[in-house]
């Protein structure tokens, strides 16, 4: 299986809404998050970031990620509700499984309009952000991602993907992935490129991507990742 779209009752919108509010009580559309950086809300150095284009692993400069991680820290309903999802969406794609390994917190994109959800990196092509698949990082070759979008995923402010491993396909010509806030998608994103393109839309992108390994073909993987070990307790958890 490489590519799969579910339906489903999505909570997490409404529990990024609570943060934002929380954090800069900020009431408005989640895809127009982009318009807190013309407040005072945020210092000149966290609007700087999502100005311009940041480099390759510099995901968590951003405040919003920062603030999101600092949300979870504090409050464990959103857990609460990460693992519920979890249990009901995601364990029965594998139904030989009773467990699975999951990734501890999930990662957080932000697509901001003129900007990307991921860094450069040095070795892209001309207008592409972020070529990779996750075995280039040392992910578990058994572990499989889902995309859960926050708000609508469309045209630049998405995820451009090729459509099976090694399809030898010219990013320039990879597909964006269409989703809405109902629906997540699975995918083998551990052999299969996928990258980033500027958002050219007026609309800011948020999602979730979480990584996923049927605990009967875990195994321990001592490869480093910014440092953090692909671990039980660390960046994995059973559930």
């Amino acid at each position: 299986m490489t590519f799969k779209i579910h339906e489903c009752e999505n909570p997490f919108p409404q529990l990024i809404q609570e943060m934002f509010s929380t954090t800069f009580n900020y009431e408005e559309p989640l895809d127009q998050i982009h318009k807190l950086l013309q407040t005072p809300n945020l210092s000149e150095e966290e609007k700087d970031y999502h100005k311009k284009l940041h480099e390759w692993r510099k995901d968590r400069d951003s405040v919003f990620v920062k603030k999101f991680h600092e949300y979870v820290d504090k409050y464990t309903h959103f857990n609460e509700a990460y693992y519920a999802f979890i249990r009901k969406y995601i364990l029965p794609q594998f139904p030989n499984e009773t467990r699975l390994v999951i990734q501890k917190t999930p990662n957080i994109r932000f697509s901001t309009p003129n900007n990307a959800a991921i860094g450069i990196d040095p070795n892209d092509p001309e207008h592409i952000i972020g070529l990779h698949c996750d075995r280039h990082f040392g992910h578990h070759h058994t572990e499989m991602n889902f995309v859960i979008p926050v708000t609508n995923m469309f045209e630049s402010n998405s995820i451009y993907h090729e459509p099976y491993p090694n399809s030898n396909i010219q990013p320039t010509h990879f597909e964006n992935l269409v989703l809405t806030p109902n629906q997540f998608l699975q995918a083998y994103f551990n052999k299969i490129l996928h990258c980033n393109r500027i958002n050219r839309t007026d609309k800011t992108r948020i999602s979730f991507d979480i990584r996923v390994i049927p605990y009967s073909q875990y195994q321990e993987n001592i490869n480093d990742f910014k440092g953090t070990k692909f671990e039980l307790g660390k960046y994995y958890i059973v559930l």
